[in-house]
């Protein structure tokens, strides 16, 4: 009898547990399908602003335009984690949708995207090594958020300098560095920021830095690549995230 209480106990919680992951689920899906129109809308409107559809623009005008786009390509990416999280976390069914892209013009379109919050974070992205790379088959808008996580990240947390991104093949693997100098953090806790879930706290504010999902789901994506995806720094703040990506296709 007690077996049996014990049986049927586990069983109803059992199924509570996944009751709850399904509503999860379903209730991160409506969320992000809920957010694509009106940001889609916006993301159109204030393109056509700053090309002028709607009559000339000032210049200054213009700034603040490009800031509004920048927000809402933030907007675009947090939308694309929420449905990646769904079915990376909760379906187990993500699928990718390779096709060719070179890293040169991905890194250009992602940068021009961030162009006005780099420079009113004081600093400048230079750029290396990127136009001699092998085109790859790859799931571009996934990894344009992929380079995008990690270049939001470097800007939230440099101290000093410019963000450097590097690109170097070797060994039948492409390289990506992001590369900062920042605040020194011990290994083990700046290697957390790669965790799904876990919101990294910036030195140099006291609001909450991130939702835990930029990174975390960009390691997950560079993985299903038949990559990986890695944060290291040395002592003095000096720091890498490097990603690794096969150049053989998917």
């Amino acid at each position: 009898l007690v077996l049996a209480a014990f049986a049927a106990g586990w069983a109803a919680a059992t199924w509570r547990a996944r009751r709850t992951e399904q509503q999860r689920a379903r209730f991160l899906s409506f969320v992000a399908h809920e957010f694509i129109t009106p940001v889609t809308t916006m993301n159109m409107t204030a393109l056509n602003l700053l090309n002028g559809v709607f009559g000339d623009v000032p210049e200054e005008t213009k700034t603040w335009i490009q800031m509004i786009c920048e927000q809402i390509s933030r907007l675009e990416a947090l939308v694309g984690d929420l449905r990646d999280l769904v079915h990376l976390e909760f379906h187990r069914d993500l699928q990718l949708t390779p096709e060719p892209v070179r890293l040169a013009a991905l890194a250009e379109k992602c940068l021009s995207s961030m162009r006005e919050g780099i420079k009113r974070a004081g600093t400048q992205v230079e750029v290396e090594g990127l136009d001699a790379l092998p085109e790859l088959q790859a799931d571009a808008d996934r990894l344009q958020r992929v380079l995008a996580a990690s270049l939001q990240h470097a800007r939230k947390f440099r101290t000093k300098g410019p963000i450097r991104l590097v690109g170097r093949s070797s060994g039948g693997f492409v390289c990506l560095a992001v590369d900062y100098e920042g605040p020194a953090v011990p290994a083990e806790t700046l290697r957390q920021a790669l965790d799904l879930y876990h919101a990294v706290h910036n030195p140099k504010s006291q609001v909450l830095a991130s939702t835990g999902l930029g990174l975390g789901i960009a390691c997950r994506l560079v993985g299903l690549h038949g990559g990986r995806m890695t944060i290291e720094a040395d002592s003095a703040g000096r720091t890498r995230i490097e990603i690794r990506l096969p150049e053989r296709p998917l």
